[in-house]
């Protein structure tokens, strides 16, 4: 297949560009260098929209966008243009040059907000708790559109908690380099009772790669997700062990603007075409 990588460089579209590397034909983009891959440089569209409209693409997968709930509330037009205007321009293009191209679009758990009942499923209500989360339901609402009234071979997949080899944010990263600076005491925000559906990077990756295959091009949502419900203490603790610290964690009590409290998604749809 031939494959376009938008965000080639970024955590999970890099695991994306050495997993299909192996056996297709793939072309990685990012506004963010990172020739030693052989990942193209576009810092204004243009490169994308070139290759969009002379190269006949399989598979366009966007893992594009900005991914930071707390940035969101700050620079939110950034955000705006990042997660729902670009995913709206490479759709145009799309449909414009290279309308049989399977497009996939990474968007977010963060559009549901704090759900009334767990499992989620895709069914559930949106209920976006940040500029962020509101922006990827808004580009999920883009790619409907356009499979609908343009017949669009298009879908979503809301990612749960990422993480893996590379992630330079978040609960890990954030743990280990806590643990690190400090071993005596840390803190970490909330109470430690939160929960996170966490999924490993390269289950993100053959999930991706079963969508491509058996997934339905018509605008769905999928969530991706390993289907556990994992507390936030416990998993603290957990790693602790692992890496020998024994200094205390206590938390602060009070969480940041935008974050949930509870997550577990319901993987059955995707279980479907085949998720183990």
């Amino acid at each position: 297949m031939k494959i376009l990588l938008l965000g080639a460089s970024g955590f999970i579209g890099n695991a994306c560009f050495d997993f299909f590397s192996t056996d297709n034909e793939v072309i990685g983009v990012d506004i963010f260098d990172y020739h030693s891959k052989g990942i193209i440089t576009d810092n204004d569209f243009s490169v994308t929209r070139k290759l969009i409209t002379e190269t006949k693409f399989d598979v366009i997968i966007n893992c594009a966008g900005t991914a930071n709930i707390q940035e969101s509330f700050i620079n939110t037009a950034k955000d705006f243009y990042s997660n729902t205007v670009f995913v709206q321009n490479v759709l145009e293009l799309i449909k414009n040059e290279n309308k049989n191209a399977k497009f996939i679009n990474l968007s977010s758990a963060a559009v549901y907000g704090n759900p009334d009942l767990l499992p989620i499923s895709e069914t559930a209500t949106t209920k976006p708790l940040s500029p962020y989360g509101f922006h990827k339901l808004l580009s999920e609402q883009i790619v409907k559109e356009y499979s609908s009234m343009f017949n669009l071979n298009a879908l979503s997949v809301r990612i749960f908690s990422a993480y893996g080899i590379g992630m330079k944010k978040q609960l890990f990263f954030d743990l280990y380099s806590k643990f690190q600076a400090n071993d005596k005491v840390i803190q970490l925000s909330g109470t430690g009772n939160e929960s996170r559906d966490f999924i490993y990077v390269s289950d993100i990756v053959a999930s991706l790669d079963l969508l491509i295959n058996k997934g339905s091009f018509n605008g769905e949502v999928y969530n991706l997700a390993s289907g556990e419900e994992s507390f936030i203490n416990s998993t603290v603790q957990l790693f602790a062990e692992i890496i020998n610290y024994k200094g205390e964690v206590i938390y602060s009590n009070s969480q940041f603007d935008g974050y949930p409290l509870n997550w577990r998604a319901d993987t059955s749809k995707l279980k479907t075409i085949g998720f183990l």
